[in-house]
């Protein structure tokens, strides 16, 4: 066995794209925050680790200098696995072998549609952070009022939520990757369905080199299957209810009602709402590995893996109409 054992100071963390499945151990040292996502540093329970008590390590965001661990915490019998920085602890633990994340392209075992709801990503925080999108939302806008396109993310279960920037070096901001070559047919929806490429803010150019280079579509071919589940996803009941309850707050189960209703009974653990601030930002559909173009939206939904992330959606959720007024 390969054992490392670190005695971790105060680190500067580096961006790690990857994790890696292992198996070993921590004794903590400290009491640290465990973290749903170590990005968002979600924590709905508070939850900490217990000096002086041994846990289970599942993942590590870099095996040979790891900046977070993934710890097993059975005390929080929702949401068990939870990331904890390294520095809390002295660890010993090994690559999980053959288990391992690979970073080629056309290792997905399932895809995620990723949606956004563009009022409530404003309101939220892209108004505030300048997203050009956002300074110019207008409430006639299509934008406003309809499902719009995040991504379409290749999955690897065994890369947790890491899979991607396959063969791709990431870049500090979106705009500085090179424009992404695509058709006028697949450019002009694109306008409609994803602002941010409308604008100019290049969220497509980030989607394309993370996400897309994980597959093997040509990125008309790629942008194009997106936008198609896009414009499905935005003819369902539940994206119907979003439009006529503008403004309004409405309860957490009636959207998950009105999401059993447009993908199956099943849906329930295929299909997450992401919230903010108590305001429905996000939406995500989980997707099978393969994706024909002429099976629907629906009947991609049923042959789906189940998922369990975790949603941060309060009983009752706020369906944002902001808009910028111009």
């Amino acid at each position: 066995m390969r054992h490392i054992w670190v005695l971790f100071t105060l680190l500067v963390a580096l961006p790690s794209f990857a994790s890696t499945p292992v198996t070993g151990h921590i004794l903590m040292t400290k009491s640290c925050p465990a973290y749903l996502s170590q990005s968002k540093k979600t924590n709905p329970e508070h939850l900490k680790t217990q000096v002086e008590k041994i846990y289970t390590i599942r993942e590590v965001n870099d095996l040979n200098n790891p900046t977070w661990l993934r710890l097993w915490m059975p005390n929080s019998p929702k949401h068990p696995q939870r990331w904890v920085s390294a520095d809390c602890g002295v660890s010993d633990y090994e690559a999980s072998g053959a288990q391992s994340c690979q970073l080629s392209p056309g290792m997905a075992d399932s895809y995620v549609l990723a949606l956004s709801w563009q009022p409530g990503f404003c309101q939220t925080y892209g108004y505030d952070a300048g997203k050009p999108e956002c300074l110019h939302l207008s409430s006639q806008s299509y934008q406003a009022s309809h499902l719009v396109l995040h991504g379409l993310w290749p999955n690897q279960d065994r890369c947790g939520d890491h899979y991607g920037f396959c063969g791709v070096q990431a870049a500090a901001n979106h705009c500085d990757y090179s424009p992404v070559t695509m058709s006028e047919n697949v450019s002009g929806q694109l306008r409609v369905l994803m602002p941010s490429y409308s604008f100019g803010s290049c969220l497509e150019r980030h989607e394309w080199n993370k996400h897309g280079s994980c597959q093997v579509l040509s990125s008309d071919a790629y942008f194009n299957l997106a936008a198609r589940l896009t414009r499905e996803a935005d003819q369902t009941d539940f994206a119907i209810f979003l439009r006529d309850h503008l403004g309004h707050h409405v309860t957490r189960e009636i959207l998950h009602d009105k999401i059993r209703q447009s993908f199956g009974v099943e849906a329930s653990r295929k299909v997450y709402l992401g919230c903010k601030n108590g305001m429905l930002v996000d939406i995500y559909i989980q997707l099978p590995a393969l994706i024909p173009s002429d099976t629907t939206l629906t009947e991609l939904v049923k042959k789906a893996p189940e998922s369990n992330r975790y949603e941060g959606c309060p009983e009752s959720i706020a369906i944002s109409n902001f808009n910028s007024g111009s």
